[in-house]
C-alpha cells in the first residue's frame, strides 16, 4: 500500500546525496584527464602556431571548465535600467575627478 499523501518519506537515498557510480566515474574521468595535461598542454601550443583564431577558439570552449561562469544575482533576470537624467545627491569631494 503506498504512503497517504502528505506524509513524510522515509528510506532511500537522502536528498541531494551523489550516486556511488557517479562518484566512481567522475573519479575516474579525473583521473584519465589529470594524466592527458600535458599532451592538452602540447597540442594547444601547436594549434596556436598554426591558427592562432582556432587556438583562442579552443581555450574559450576550454575555460568554462576551469572557471565557474558569472550568475547574474542582482536583477532577477531583468533588464538594470540607469536614468543618468535624474540628480546626484552626493556632492564629489574635492580630490575626486567626477564633476
Amino acid at each position: 500500500m503506498a504512503r497517504p499523501k502528505g506524509s513524510p518519506k522515509y528510506g532511500g537515498r537522502q536528498q541531494g546525496s551523489k550516486n556511488r557510480t557517479t562518484i566512481e566515474m567522475r573519479d575516474l574521468l579525473q583521473e584519465i584527464m589529470s594524466n592527458q595535461l600535458d599532451s592538452v598542454k602540447d597540442a594547444l601550443d601547436e594549434i596556436r602556431k598554426e591558427d592562432p583564431a582556432r587556438y583562442i577558439d579552443a581555450l574559450s570552449k576550454l575555460v568554462g571548465y576551469v572557471l565557474p561562469k558569472k550568475a547574474d544575482i542582482t536583477s532577477d533576470g531583468k533588464g538594470i535600467t540607469i536614468n543618468w537624467n535624474e540628480s546626484r545627491d552626493y556632492e564629489p569631494d574635492e580630490n575626486s575627478d567626477i564633476s
